[in-house]
C-alpha cells in the first residue's frame, strides 16, 4: 500500500486545487497538492516537503484532518488542513500541474479525483459542526 499526503489549503471559503498532468494516477483531474510519503518519513514532514515542492510555500501549523484508505486504490491518504503559510502560492511543478486555482466548496470542477470529492463532503460536515 502506498501512503500519500494531501494538503488542503484554505483561504476564506476557498480551497486550492491543482490540475494534474503527466502523472501516473488521475492525470487530467483536479486535486489537492499531494505526494508520496518517502520511506522512513513522517506524514507531517512529507506534507511540509510537498508544500515546498509543489506550491513553493512553507507551512508550519498543519492540522491532521483525516486518514482515509482509498476505496478504489491501494493508497492510504493523510489529509492536512492548512490555513496559514509563508510565501506566495505558485505552481512550482508546471510539468506535473497545469494550473492552480481556488474553488468554493460548492463550485468544484466536474473532473476532480474521487477522493477530493469525498474529502470535500467531509469538510462540509466538519465546517458545519465547528
Amino acid at each position: 500500500m502506498k501512503n500519500v499526503v494531501q494538503i488542503i489549503f484554505v483561504s476564506g471559503s476557498k480551497f486550492l486545487l491543482g490540475f494534474r498532468q503527466n502523472t501516473e494516477a488521475f492525470d487530467q483531474y483536479w486535486g489537492f497538492p499531494s505526494g508520496r510519503i518517502e520511506l522512513g518519513e513522517l506524514p507531517r514532514t512529507a506534507a511540509e516537503r510537498e508544500a515546498r515542492e509543489e506550491v513553493a510555500v512553507d507551512v508550519s501549523n498543519l492540522a491532521l484532518f483525516a486518514i482515509i484508505s482509498d476505496p478504489e486504490l491501494p493508497i492510504c491518504h493523510y489529509f492536512y488542513l492548512c490555513h496559514d503559510w509563508h510565501g506566495e502560492i505558485e505552481n512550482a511543478e508546471p510539468h506535473l500541474c497545469r494550473e492552480l486555482r481556488w474553488f468554493e466548496r460548492d463550485d468544484l470542477p466536474e473532473n476532480c479525483t474521487p477522493i477530493t470529492y469525498l474529502v470535500m463532503k467531509e469538510l462540509e460536515g466538519f465546517c458545519a459542526s465547528s
